[in-house]
């Protein structure tokens, strides 16, 4: 199928396109706010850090979609506490593109609570590429699940492009996994 082609069906797709990325991330003394749980801006926080350390994962860091002229800025995002987070919680933080469209992707992120016995060296295998069902957790360890809608703009214009074609392929890509 060509670059052309492909790029036209995507907006067809649903169900997850890309491969599943995470990062771990500790609840720490500055995360805790007065009712004494992580905050809420933590998660869209964590929600940024992990699209962009996905992103820059499969190659695509911030320098090269500057260099393209084009960024992905948010449209909105939505968050679905299922439990507080405390100090001291390390937490896998994982994200993965559900849909892909002409102008905007739609990214889901998953929060999910480590055993406080799980090793550290166990905890920190969970970063990087994965299958979404590597890690079997109980469903009381799922704190939060998130969406965000990413849309491609314009760096001069600031409006909606064309996401381009190497972009989806790459994000797509199942040669990513390492």
């Amino acid at each position: 199928m060509s670059e052309v082609s492909h790029f036209s069906s995507l907006s067809r797709l649903s169900g997850t396109i890309s491969p599943i990325w995470g990062m771990v991330v500790t609840v720490e003394k500055d995360h805790i706010d007065v009712w004494g749980h992580a905050n809420n801006v933590c998660y869209v926080q964590w929600m940024q850090d992990v699209a962009v350390g996905h992103s820059a994962a499969i190659g695509w860091d911030s320098k090269r979609y500057l260099d393209i002229g084009a960024i992905w800025v948010v449209r909105n995002h939505s968050i679905d506490y299922k439990h507080s987070s405390y100090l001291g919680n390390r937490i896998l933080v994982q994200t993965w593109i559900e849909e892909m469209k002409k102008v905007s992707c739609l990214r889901k992120y998953r929060f999910i609570e480590f055993p406080k016995d799980m090793p550290d060296s166990e905890i920190h295998a969970m970063s990087g590429f994965a299958s979404k069902d590597d890690f079997d957790f109980p469903q009381d360890a799922l704190l939060a699940t998130a969406s965000t809608t990413w849309a491609f703009v314009s760096t001069k214009t600031l409006r909606p492009v064309k996401i381009h074609p190497e972009i989806i392929s790459v994000f797509k890509g199942e040669d990513n996994l390492h």
